[in-house]
Order: C-alpha cells, then structure tokens, then sequence
C-alpha cells in the first residue's frame, strides 16, 4: 500500500439502477443494540442526480459519538458506498458497519444489484 494513501470503506455494487430510485426508495436505518447506536436520518440528493449524501451518526460506548456523511454514488457499472471523502472520519467498527447495512439495504430493495470490489467483505459473512 503506498505511504499517505488512506483507503476508505466502500461497497461496488455491481448493476444497473438510478441513483433517484435509490433516493426515492431509502429507509433510514436504526440499529440499537447493548454497546451502540447505528443510525442514519436526512438524505441529500445531489443536484445531478448522481450522489446521495447521507447523514450518519455512530455511537459506540458512552465516549465515542461519530457523525458523519455516507455517500452513495453512481458509476458505470453499479453503484459505490463509502464515507464522504471530503471529511475526515476515524473508520470505527460502527461507522463501517453503516457503510455495510447501506449496501446490504441497496442489495435487498435492488435484487439488480450484486457486491463487487470491496474492503469490508468481511462484514458480508
């Protein structure tokens, strides 16, 4: 891996949907269990229709509140999600399992759509 290159979590779903049918079809998440707080709430649709910037807030233990952007994005041959990469965010298990259930929702409402290249495989499993 080169020095000074961070690499952020991302899913390539592979398929073809619109990004405004994604935006139309969101369900904000809500995960609560003993130790955390995974939620998602107000979604941005960008003004080419082409990104959608979600608003994400991680919990973990009483001392560690992240918020943050998740960002889907349209390409050729699918669509990516990953962290808005114009924030710097600590990558936490509970920021990268938002990232996770993002996809894992696309993947149930979009049977169109199959994981690709990703860095958080191990989360599939």
């Amino acid at each position: 891996m080169n020095k000074g290159v961070v690499v952020l979590p991302h899913i390539v779903l592979n398929g073809k949907t619109a990004i405004e049918n994604i935006f139309k079809e969101f369900k904000p998440l809500m995960i609560r269990n003993q130790n955390s707080i995974l939620k998602t709430t107000d979604i941005y649709l960008e003004r080419e229709k082409n990104v959608i910037l979600i608003d994400s807030l991680a919990i973990e233990a009483a001392d560690k509140k992240i918020v943050f952007l998740a960002m889907i994005s349209g390409r050729e041959d699918g669509v990516v999600v990953r962290l808005y990469p114009k924030v710097d965010v600590e990558k936490t298990e509970g920021v990268k399992k938002i990232i996770v259930e993002l996809a894992k929702q696309l993947i149930a409402t979009f049977p169109e759509l199959k994981i690709g290249e990703t860095n958080l495989d191990n989360y599939f499993k």
